[in-house]
């Protein structure tokens, strides 16, 4: 039997499913070198373009291109800047630890700008035939059923899961095919997780009910400073609303109260970090806002069945 296997598109390919006349620019506006995009790979599951990036900008850079219909994420482990449709309201700044995206349905000049320093990132791009391959075409077109505009974009804090996927892909523990089809599980998980911020955020820019967009944001506030300790009625003055009208809407939108879900979802981060991050007990602890170890130990155990040690265990063997 012969094998007969893909050739890798060359970097010309790669860019023309994604991107028209693309361009990187000084300050001065002069052209500058592309050396930053030599590690991208074609995954052919699921379909889409990985770029791994580790290096040190020289200077700050723009870059500029029309890019073509599709699904654009990008995991930020270190590093800063924006990006932005040029004829859109809203610029996506994004910084340490943090996924991004774009929903894009037609072509679409884009612009980004990064100052110089360090950058440790992940870019995963599926173009719009793998998206409709992959059979999300009617999801996709669903997340502009509300708006004329061409693009919908997100900027969130990354779960502690998807920075452990960056961070593998960056410095991969396997090579050859085994570490092309880590890769492609892993760009699979992004797509699904991206695909559900973009869906959010578009139910979001369709303010229909200022009192639930109110109430969301509150959420998400939370959701990106578990360390922080809130109070049902700092929560209810950013929510705009009193705390017992606060308490009502919160059950009533997401099935439990406030301080429920941030105990729930302050355990769950520890725990993501505790197995993906090879944290300390203590540290996971701290991350999520407890300054006590041994309440956190009994919060997690009361929540889980099982001590946090031995997550960490788990997750060292």
């Amino acid at each position: 039997m012969v094998i007969v296997r893909a050739k890798q598109p060359r970097m010309s390919e790669l860019f023309s499913l994604i991107i028209d006349d693309f361009r990187i620019l000084d300050r001065e506006n002069r052209p500058v070198e592309d050396i930053y995009s030599q590690s991208m790979v074609w995954l052919d599951n699921p379909g889409c373009i990985l770029q791994p990036g580790n290096f040190r900008l020289p200077a700050d850079l723009r870059t500029h291109g029309t890019m073509k219909p599709g699904l654009y994420m990008t995991i930020v482990l270190e590093g800063t800047g924006e990006s932005y449709a040029c004829d859109g309201p809203e610029k996506i700044r994004y910084s340490e630890n943090k996924l991004l995206g774009m929903a894009i349905r037609e072509p679409t000049p884009c612009s980004g700008e990064a100052p110089s320093g360090p950058i440790r990132a992940v870019g995963v791009a599926f173009p719009y035939a793998s998206i409709a391959a992959l059979g999300f075409e009617k999801e996709f077109l669903e997340l502009f059923r509300a708006t004329e505009r061409p693009v919908l974009a997100f900027s969130v804090q990354a779960p502690p899961r998807i920075q452990a996927i960056a961070a593998e892909i960056l410095s991969p523990a396997l090579d050859g095919q085994a570490a092309k089809l880590l890769m492609s599980a892993q760009a699979t998980e992004v797509l699904a997780r991206g695909m559900f911020a973009l869906r959010r955020n578009a139910e979001l820019s369709n303010p229909v009910d200022h009192k639930r967009v109110r109430l969301q944001a509150t959420k998400e506030m939370m959701d990106a400073n578990l360390r922080y300790p809130w109070s049902i009625a700092e929560l209810a003055r950013r929510a705009g609303a009193s705390r017992r009208s606060f308490n009502l809407r919160f059950r009533a939108a997401y099935g439990v109260s406030a301080i429920d879900y941030l105990r729930t979802r302050r355990l769950e981060v520890a725990r993501e970090a505790l197995v993906y991050q090879n944290m300390t007990v203590t540290e996971a602890a701290d991350l999520v806002g407890y300054t006590n170890p041994a309440n956190f130990a009994t919060a997690f155990r009361k929540h889980f069945g099982s001590v946090p040690s031995l997550y960490r265990s788990q997750s060292l063997s």
